[in-house]
């Protein structure tokens, strides 16, 4: 065989493994998903990420034409079900959903048996939930300025509730404190309901939480609204400033919820599922849905999704290294 029919027969068959591969992911992704997709939401029935799961769930399913399998794995403030995801197979028939404390847990916890950062990638951010501050209408400050004086004046008055040590919660209301340097004291609870009476009596200062649990409290007249961690005021609170218009931008963001795959899901498979869900939050039913619950829906690219994570647990990382806050 001459060397020039040598180098002809290699370039035609490095030409056909390139139409070979091209094609091959091409068909991957056309024939992606052909059996059910189990969801992981690492947290109990009935609370609001398992509900925004089955809502944006239904609406996947739909537009893959596959049924979406949703499994509550709770427990270790989402470790559990995490690390269930973070150990299966990478091909995109196991998806995990999942709040901020995924982006804040390796803050937390020094000993985990999974990288939240690097055992599972993004999909796509669901939506962006602002939290909101509230004070006990029991207590003198009714804005922002007066609750800060105040908090100033009373060391031992400014104490604030969250659902749990290393919840969301807590976390916001100490970079609260760290932002206004005013020490203020958190008080754990099993939970945001069993806070509320206490709140309610003035017992408690003030807690962040999301518009749809407070906002029905501030109408009745029990707690005060004195601010939304959002970057824009929120439709069913129009008269509630955002922390950057009373000159605390630092205070911007919140809590959050999107869907993640393990590390090695192939791409045409991750930015499949991605495209798919930008169209189900489109839709007007489950965009309007969402906000409903108080949840600004987001979406975008895997990658700016893991952008967005690795952001957050730098961010509050350093929040948590100033509280020195240690779970185990």
């Amino acid at each position: 065989m001459t060397s020039t029919i040598r180098r002809t027969l290699l370039a035609a068959a490095a030409a056909w493994a390139l139409v070979s591969a091209t094609a091959g992911a091409a068909w991957a992704q056309e024939t992606y998903p052909s059996k059910p997709i189990r969801v992981v939401v690492p947290y109990t029935p009935g609370g609001v990420s398992d509900t925004v799961t089955r809502l944006v769930m239904q609406g996947l399913g739909e537009r893959l034409k596959t049924s979406m399998v949703v499994d509550n794995q709770p427990g270790a403030n989402g470790q559990i079900g995490s690390s269930l995801v973070a150990r299966s197979a990478p091909n995109g028939y196991t998806l995990l959903v999942v709040v901020a404390a995924h982006a804040i847990n390796p803050s937390l916890y020094p000993k985990m048996t999974y990288s939240p950062l690097q055992d599972l990638r993004g999909v796509s951010e669901i939506g962006a939930i602002p939290m909101l501050m509230v004070s006990s209408a029991q207590l003198p400050p009714k804005d922002m300025k007066e609750f800060v004086a105040w908090a100033k004046a009373n060391p031992n008055g400014a104490t604030f509730a969250s659902s749990g040590a290393g919840s969301g919660a807590h976390l916001t209301g100490e970079l609260f404190a760290q932002t206004t340097g005013v020490p203020m004291m958190h008080v754990p609870y099993k939970g945001i309901a069993p806070a509320l009476p206490d709140l309610f009596a003035g017992q408690i200062a003030f807690i962040f939480d999301s518009v749809q649990t407070m906002m029905p409290q501030v109408k009745a007249g029990k707690l005060r609204a004195l601010a939304i961690t959002g970057a824009q005021r929120w439709p069913a609170a129009p008269e509630v400033p955002t922390m950057a218009e009373l000159g605390y931008p630092g205070m911007t963001g919140g809590s959050w919820i999107g869907l993640l795959a393990p590390a090695k899901t192939p791409q045409d498979v991750v930015d499949k599922l991605s495209a798919e869900m930008q169209k189900v939050l489109d839709t007007p039913e489950v965009h309007g849905r969402l906000i409903e619950y108080g949840i600004d829906p987001v979406g975008g690219t895997p990658a700016q999704f893991d952008a967005f994570i690795q952001s957050e647990a730098r961010r509050w990382a350093d929040v948590v290294k100033k509280a020195n806050i240690r779970l185990e």
